[in-house]
Order: structure tokens, then sequence, then C-alpha cells
């Protein structure tokens, strides 16, 4: 074709969310050539903006690797916010378990941040990075794999070819899609009310999540006396909820909450169905899926984002040890090792908050007493320790060359 531009590089990665980012600035640091594309770039920040409704829970793991990214303090300085509790009930006089920092030596369990923040943030370094360039104002129109390459034919005309292509574009990945790998998908029926909030009256080195009749309720504090709360109910529920004005809902949230909550005031409000997804296979031959590409997970725990950074740890890794062995690093045998540590822990994860949710789901009175009863259990010393370890990515898998500093 005349004019048509063909570029060859050593990874090419589809979507640029806080996956994919992350995983190009990893390979950059690697002195990997990277192609990232994304054509849905986060709005810049201003301090006048409200807060987003998409919010993460970035546990310990996550953020020692935002900092080997360079990036962390970036995030600071932008908008994000520390807690040192997490309390997790249904009944405060039975199933009341209380995690705290100070328990494991640490200054904080974790930090609430909007994903728009980390992303940018992400960005700003990817801008720095020669070895990172990015196609912004194109996409792909067709995937194919040939021999030890992958090749990108952009809409623009031009191609772009690889030894790897990454999946890094979400839930839908049309990546996954043109590579045909099956993935299965599960809805809850339930559905949750996201929604920005003003709450002076709430602690804020806290965040904490209440079992209820209808669902879980969940608070996320953030910067200043602002706050993200999350509400499960019905579908249908969730749906009149969401068309009352702010101030009938505010109403609405506070009948409905703990008073741990006091008095709210509503900025903005969303809403999205519950559901998780998982993918077959994570590779194919020159191929690799990460993040939401790869699996979904119910929202119950906030993992979901963790999850991912955690994918973009174990792949750096991977692919870093064959570099390291003179191994074909993007080899189907060398990216297996990726897929099997990942693929097994990530159905694990899944499957435990399934039990977590279809468990609190069931109001008959003696799986109500059992399960408040194994919850009490939590609060033994070496036991809560323990899940405060697994919860916050300590002791986990970590990049490489990582030093580990006070987070």
């Amino acid at each position: 074709m005349v004019g048509k531009k063909r570029k060859i590089y050593d990874v090419i990665i589809c979507g640029g969310g806080m996956t994919g980012a992350a995983m190009a600035l990893c390979l950059a640091n690697l002195k990997l050539n990277v192609a990232l594309l994304e054509t849905a770039l986060p709005q810049p920040f201003s301090k006048k903006q409200r807060f987003d409704l998409r919010v993460s829970a970035l546990s310990a793991q996550t953020v020692l690797l935002l900092k080997t990214l360079d990036v962390w303090e970036d995030i600071l300085k932008t908008r994000c916010h520390p807690y040192r509790r997490l309390r997790v009930w249904e009944n405060p006089k039975l199933g009341d378990v209380i995690f705290n920092a100070d328990n494991i030596d640490e200054p904080q369990i974790g930090f609430i941040a909007e994903n728009r923040i980390v992303q940018l943030a992400l960005w700003k370094k990817i801008k720095t990075k020669e070895q990172i360039n990015t196609y912004c104002s194109t996409t792909w129109k067709q995937l194919k794999c040939f021999g030890d390459k992958v090749s990108v034919d952009l809409q623009n005309g031009d191609q772009i070819v690889g030894d790897l292509l990454i999946g890094a574009d979400g839930a839908q990945s049309g990546v996954r899609k043109e590579f045909q790998i099956p993935s299965s998908f599960y809805k809850y029926g339930q559905s949750c009310l996201v929604a920005s909030v003003r709450a002076k009256e709430a602690e804020k080195d806290i965040t904490w999540q209440r079992f209820s009749k209808t669902g879980p309720q969940a608070f996320l504090p953030l910067s200043k006396d602002y706050a993200s709360i999350v509400w499960y109910h019905r579908t249908e529920q969730i749906n009149n909820l969401v068309q009352l004005d702010e101030r009938d809902l505010a109403l609405k949230i506070m009948e409905s909450f703990p008073n741990e909550l006091g008095a709210v005031e509503v900025i903005q409000k969303g809403c999205f169905p519950l559901h998780k997804s998982h993918a077959s296979n994570y590779i194919k031959p020159r191929l690799a899926l990460i993040g939401d590409s790869a699996h979904t997970i119910n929202p119950l725990a906030g993992q979901g984002a963790n999850l991912g950074f955690q994918d973009v740890i174990c792949l750096n890794n991977v692919i870093n040890t064959a570099l390291i062995n003179g191994e074909d690093w993007s080899s189907t045998s060398v990216l297996k090792r990726y897929e099997i540590k990942r693929k097994i822990f990530n159905s694990i994860m899944l499957n435990a908050i399934d039990i977590i949710y279809h468990g609190f789901s069931n109001d008959v009175v003696p799986i109500r007493f059992i399960r408040n009863k194994i919850m009490s259990f939590a609060n033994v010393p070496m036991i809560n320790n323990l899940i405060m370890r697994y919860a916050t990515g300590l002791g986990m898998e970590l990049p490489v060359n990582f030093e580990r500093q006070p987070y």
C-alpha cells in the first residue's frame, strides 16, 4: 500500500489504562521498545474537579510497584487518601472484625485513589520514556500472529510489528475476542450504586464494609471531607435510587447506611451491574492478557485494580528472568509461567469472593450465626495479621530490582 508505514517494536500493548500503562513502564525499564495504543486518554486534572466515581483501594504491594515506576509521588501530590484501619461486620455484637495497620507495623493498610489520577501519573512518566512510542489518534483494525512475530494493522493504514502483543484493553477486550479466547461470564443479579459524598462526620482513617440484608454497604474515605460510598442492592432498586435527585438520595443513604457514616451530601452518583468474568487462557503464541482483559471480579473486596497490577508484576518478572537467562522471552514456554502463576491465584481469589458474597446473601438464621462466628475468629491476633499480610500484598511477589522502602 502506497504511503503505508511499518515500525518494529519488542512489545505492543493494546490498552493504556492503569494496568496497560504500568506494564509499558515496566517493560521500558527492562530496555524493551514498546508501542502503546490508547485512544481514550484521561481528562487532565484540576483541583476544582469533583471526585471521580471510579476509585480503587490500592494495596501496599500496588503502592510499592508505583514507587518503582517513579509515579507514586505524583499521585500523592495530586489526590489520594491513606487508611489505617479496615472494618468488616454484619452483627456488631458477634462478627465485627477490625484490621489495624499498627498490628503489622505499617503506617497504613493502603490508599484510596481515583483511577484517573493513577492513570495520569503513569502517562506523565510514559512521556519521558524514549523506549515507549504512543499511538493515541488511531486504533487497530486487524491483529495477526505469524511465525515468531505479531502484527497490528492500524486504522490509519500503518502497521506495527512486535515479538509480543499484550492485551490490556479491559473487560470487553477486543484483543481477547480477536484471538478467539473464550471467557466465562456470570451475572450476580444485583447492581451497585456508587456515589461521591461529603461526609463531615465520618472517620477518615478507616474504610469499612457492612453486610446488610439487601447486600454490602461500603465507605471509602477520600481527601478532606469527601468519601465514596458503594451500595449493593437488587438491580431494580438501584435503578430507582440513581434516578433520585441528590437531596433525596442523600436521605435514602442516611436512612439505610449505618450510623458510622453520619450526615452526607451527594455530589455525584452512578451505577453498574455486578458480574465476574475469567478468560479460559491468558496466553497464546506471542500474546498475553493482563488485568480486566483476563479477569473481572466482584468489587466486594476492592481487589480488581490490585489483581491487575499483580499481573503486571508477574509478567514483568517472568520476562526479566527469561532475558537474564538468554531465553526467547516472548515464547509460549516463557509466557506459560506467567499464566500458571496468575490464573491459579486469580481463580482462588474469584472463588473466595464468591463464597463470601453468596455466604452473606443467605438470611437463614443458623447460617447467619455460623458466618458471624467465623468472622469473629478473624480478631484472633495471629489470624488477623495473616489476613492483613495477604490483603496488603506484603510478602508477595514484587517487581524485580526493587528494594523495599517504607510506604
